[in-house]
């Protein structure tokens, strides 16, 4: 099995925004009978990917950690609640991925709230805290709560200004 690609990712990542338009739609029309068979199927591919990651352990214990770090597979493990990494570790590698043009770092993790400290907001440009708090949320959906914490860069006091008189 090989790498895939960035567009297949973007098209993917498409394809799921469009299926859960259309999920919205079965609630607003209140398709109880199409919504819980929806309900169901993934509940059986849930039970059946558990298996699989059963298996997987048992036999390649790498391979649990290798499923976990794909993008697509991952967000499938944390749908299931079978995802090997906890929140705290996969928050801190989406915040790697940011730099570097925005050094950002998970500075605590506690009962659901994350506090991230960020270097470099204004190089950045846009809204470093909203980019933030989107890539945590990716990451780590059980997050109730991020607080994001901007580091200011020290201010330049000459040495004279130190100096005692």
């Amino acid at each position: 099995m090989g790498e895939h690609g960035k567009d297949d990712i973007g098209r993917i990542r498409r394809r799921l925004s469009e299926l859960d338009g259309g999920l919205a739609g079965l609630s607003e029309r209140a398709d109880v009978e199409a919504l819980d068979t929806v309900r169901a199927l993934v509940e059986i591919y849930g039970e059946a990917l558990a298996r699989v990651v059963t298996i997987a352990t048992e036999t390649a214990p790498g391979l649990h950690d290798a499923l976990g770090r794909d993008e697509l597979v991952g967000h499938l493990l944390l749908v299931h609640d079978l995802h090997p990494h906890d929140p705290a570790t996969r928050i801190r590698r989406a915040l790697e991925e940011l730099g570097p043009r925005l050094a950002a770092e998970l500075t605590g993790y506690d009962d659901g709230v994350a506090t991230v400290s960020v270097e470099g907001a204004a190089r950045a440009g846009g809204d470093a805290e909203e980019t933030v708090k989107a890539t945590v949320a990716a990451a780590a959906p059980e997050v109730r709560d991020v607080r994001v914490r901007v580091r200011t860069e020290p201010a330049f006091v000459p040495l004279t200004a130190v100096r005692s008189r």
